[in-house]
């Protein structure tokens, strides 16, 4: 009796650990939901439901939640978030704490070194961290407030002390890294990023637009700097960037004649300037960036030899803009 007793216990003990979770919910509000791993249909979570490794939880636009993975590390997420749950509780899935697949996250973690989070397009490796993330897209941005974290790429590493940040953009290496503290705008959406994953705060349906649009202005002013810098790479992801941010077509069209503007002049991408005007002419001709787009893509032809283009263009450009600021240029273009 006393052998069958202690082989039940250990059969318990075996049954009771074969299930890994890993984390649970501490906190929800609003519409916050979870898929069960190699399961395909997701339903609203309660407080105290716990995660196992491979589970994807996501919040609806209403939605925001911690999840408590021990002791010491909790997960914040704001709305329209999506998040798998990885296996560096488990010591497998070489240390991954999980992969932020988009919207807004605030990570508190104290964890050992050689663990890290996924994004599609990055690692961010942890050695004890309050990081918040915010993804869309091909773009993410990483703002550190206490730790060290390195930001690895496709094509290099950025290393990010506290107060610091970066920029992320699909097949490009991060931007450099600058001190958020500096920068008025940067420290107004590191606030926003608060409010945003803070589960106190009730949610808004517009602030993660809102912060996204903040991010947009501030990159495009970033990339002036870099460019006038001599780091045309760079100032190029960041307007990828901020293409990729915005919703707003003015912002949109601004970004287009920016990234022209810099294949033109430091690029020496004829083409790759001319791509840019075309699309604004094509899809922003609505926006205060239709003039220059078409003296701009004047230009281009007038480059590449395609003088029967650039003459179309100008007719163009001298029927809707008779007065128009590059009037006197289209003049010595066109001689």
């Amino acid at each position: 009796m006393q052998r069958i007793r202690i082989i039940l216990f250990v059969l318990l003990f075996l049954m009771i650990n074969t299930v890994a979770y890993a984390a649970s919910f501490e906190k929800i509000i609003g519409r916050v939901e979870l898929c069960r791993c190699n399961q395909d249909f997701f339903v609203q979570v309660q407080i105290g439901q716990q995660v196992q490794v491979g589970d994807v939880l996501r919040t609806g636009p209403d939605g925001k939640a911690v999840l408590r993975l021990d002791a010491g590390s909790t997960m914040s997420f704001g709305g329209n978030s999506e998040f798998k749950l990885g296996g560096e509780i488990e010591d497998d899935e070489k240390n991954l704490i999980g992969t932020f697949y988009r919207g807004v996250l605030r990570a508190i973690l104290s964890k050992r070194e050689g663990s890290y989070i996924a994004t599609p397009r990055s690692l961010i490796g942890i050695r004890g961290t309050d990081i918040s993330l915010t993804q869309k897209g091909n773009a993410g941005f990483y703002f550190l407030d206490e730790g060290r974290v390195d930001v690895q790429s496709d094509r290099a590493t950025a290393v990010l002390d506290a107060r610091q940040m970066t920029a992320t953009y699909a097949g490009r290496k991060p931007l450099p890294v600058f001190t958020f503290s500096k920068s008025s705008g940067l420290s107004q959406a590191r606030d926003r990023l608060s409010l945003l994953t803070s589960i106190e705060i009730p949610p808004s349906l517009r602030g993660q637009a809102q912060l996204n649009e903040i991010l947009a202005r501030w990159i495009i002013n970033y990339s002036h700097y870099l460019a006038d810098a001599g780091k045309a790479a760079d100032a190029e992801t960041a307007l990828l960037i901020a293409e990729e941010l915005t919703s707003r077509q003015n912002v949109k069209g601004e970004v287009l004649l920016q990234i022209g503007g810099l294949y033109f002049y430091h690029l020496n991408d004829v083409n790759g300037a001319l791509r840019s005007y075309r699309r604004i002419i094509r899809e922003y001709h609505n926006t205060p960036y239709y003039e220059n787009a078409l003296y701009g893509a004047i230009r281009c032809f007038m480059q590449l030899g395609q003088n029967e283009k650039a003459a179309e263009y100008v007719r163009r450009y001298e029927e809707l803009f008779p007065d128009g600021n590059h009037v006197q240029g289209l003049d010595s273009l066109v001689r």
